[in-house]
């Protein structure tokens, strides 16, 4: 089966367009392309699978899919729009997608598989998380600095303003803790 999810060949740091555009499971391969070039691996060549989520606008999560075979290659999928973003569409094929990859892992290949969420290959998203949560900080030291007495409805705005950053930051920093999981039981908070 075909899915229309974003890929990205090698080790990702940063990007600022997902060119490919593709997935596809069948016979117990992937399927993909690559700088225009049709690419394919064996699921039994899997050495790790790598689940974790990034920021993806306006408070939404988006998933990502970190793949590692014995030969080196390194594919990376998104759930994620062309830049980045969160879509809802392909979130909805993101879950599909994460959950046939997993059924389709042969059953004997599966201990020598490494399935990890998060972990140290998301520096970016901590970047993030830091810098909003200084800039939050900022911004309100900055209101009450220049605030002459504290109202209650200036109290409720900034604790209603930090709820809502801090809650998908710290979505964000708990689903990406870099540990183990099983394939039968794919973490939710890993699946936006």
């Amino acid at each position: 089966m075909r899915y229309p999810l974003h890929t990205k060949a090698g080790e990702v740091r940063m990007y600022f367009r997902l060119e490919e555009d593709g997935v596809e499971l069948r016979d117990r391969q992937l399927f993909w392309s690559e700088r225009g070039r049709q690419r394919s691996a064996y699921l039994k060549d899997l050495r790790s699978v790598n689940l974790k989520v990034n920021f993806g606008g306006r408070g939404r999560l988006v998933g990502i899919m970190v793949l590692w075979f014995g030969d080196g290659t390194t594919l990376n999928i998104f759930s994620a729009d062309v830049v980045g973003r969160f879509d809802r569409q392909r979130s909805a094929t993101y879950r599909e997608f994460v959950q046939a990859l997993h059924d389709a892992i042969p059953q004997e290949c599966r201990p020598r598989i490494e399935f990890v969420t998060g972990g140290t290959n998301n520096n970016a998203a901590r970047l993030v998380g830091a810098l909003t949560l200084a800039a939050a900080a900022a911004a309100a030291a900055a209101i009450l600095w220049t605030v002459e007495t504290v109202t209650a409805e200036i109290a409720i705005i900034l604790g209603l303003a930090g709820i809502f950053l801090i809650w998908p930051l710290s979505r964000l920093m708990s689903a990406n803790t870099g540990e183990n999981y099983r394939p039968h039981r794919i973490p939710e908070d890993l699946l936006p």
